[in-house]
């Protein structure tokens, strides 16, 4: 049994992927699977996954009918033998030839069932990114969480210090961990199961971590998901986070501390919900034709926009990002920031 699986969904990555495969297959960790989930690519991406597995047998390649990166990597989880969990974008890259065998010695040493660390963010030339949507500082973490706490701690810090992000990239997994707590990625094809999946994480870990290394290359490019024009499924995706929370909120027994920060994440989803809106009115009507009766509920919902909430939104936006974005954004609206 491998030490070590990794899961990556593939899907006409063909630009990158031979980057992506070579960070890998240079590791000086050697006991490792490297799982290829091939999500119906049409593209040249599976004939350069059967080149690389031809020249290591550590590369298994799965294929499937295209059905998002989400169900890609819950088909990696059920082929994965080994007793930690590393997932990677087929567009990205590692950093560090001992990148994985150091979060391995961390994991172990300290019986970790998750292992943050941070990255380095590369925009591709000729890419224009509103710093609102891609900063290198979201990836990197300057305060100290080495200690060892639960996973709902580490949230709150996170937090607290601004430094949360949902990339399951950046996380080390012990696979039991996962199992036993029956952690997947929503089946359901949408945009932002990250967010779900790491919400899952952070509640159920019992012995998190994070070390300060920039250990992942993200590489954004114009096929990039932070680049392209928001739609429907963008809009569903942060709906269905925003809903995901409500249950959580719903089932109760949650202390003081989790219950602020789940309500955090709520005002978050719904405050991306209501941009997306703002951006593209038209997506309304189009929900309404396209949402089941209960899905379109919620957003009618989340798009009620009461005085008070205004009032406490804009005290959270005075407190995180200062006056005159503030200003700007009461009197320009979201779609000028």
């Amino acid at each position: 049994m491998p030490r070590l699986s990794i899961i990556i969904p593939v899907y006409n990555a063909e630009r990158h992927l031979r980057a992506c495969l070579d960070s890998l297959l240079a590791q000086s960790i050697k006991d490792m699977e490297i799982i290829c989930v091939d999500d119906g690519s049409t593209d040249e991406s599976g004939a350069i996954l059967a080149e690389y597995a031809a020249k290591d047998g550590r590369l298994k390649i799965a294929t499937q009918e295209n059905r998002g990166q989400g169900a890609a990597r819950n088909r990696g989880l059920e082929i994965a033998r080994g007793e930690y969990i590393y997932f990677m974008d087929a567009d990205d890259e590692l950093a560090a030839p001992d990148a994985l065998a150091g979060l391995f010695a961390v994991a172990d040493a300290d019986i970790l069932d998750a292992l943050f660390f941070d990255a380095e963010t590369r925009v591709d030339e000729g890419i224009v990114v509103p710093p609102s949507i891609v900063r290198a500082e979201d990836y990197i973490r300057s305060h100290d969480y080495s200690s060892v706490g639960t996973g709902r701690e580490l949230f709150a810090r996170f937090l607290a210090n601004k430094e949360y992000t949902v990339s399951p990239c950046l996380v080390l997994f012990r696979r039991a961990f996962l199992e036993e707590n029956g952690i997947r990625f929503p089946v359901e094809r949408i945009f932002y199961e990250d967010n779900i999946f790491m919400t899952r994480v952070m509640l159920a870990a019992k012995r998190a971590s994070h070390r300060p290394w920039r250990l992942y290359l993200r590489k954004v490019h114009a096929n990039s998901s932070v680049t392209s024009a928001p739609t429907l499924r963008h809009l569903r995706g942060y709906l269905a986070c925003y809903r995901d929370v409500c249950a959580l909120l719903a089932r109760g027994g949650w202390e003081r501390r989790t219950r602020g920060v789940l309500r955090d994440r709520q005002v978050i989803y719904k405050l991306h919900v209501r941009r997306i809106v703002d951006a593209n009115p038209s997506l309304v009507a189009s929900a309404k034709d396209e949402m089941p009766m209960d899905e379109y509920a919620a957003l009618c919902e989340v798009l009620v926009y009461p005085l008070h909430e205004k009032a406490i939104n804009a005290f959270r936006c005075l407190r995180d990002r200062g006056v005159a974005y503030t200003v700007r954004r009461i009197f320009c609206g979201r779609q000028a920031t």
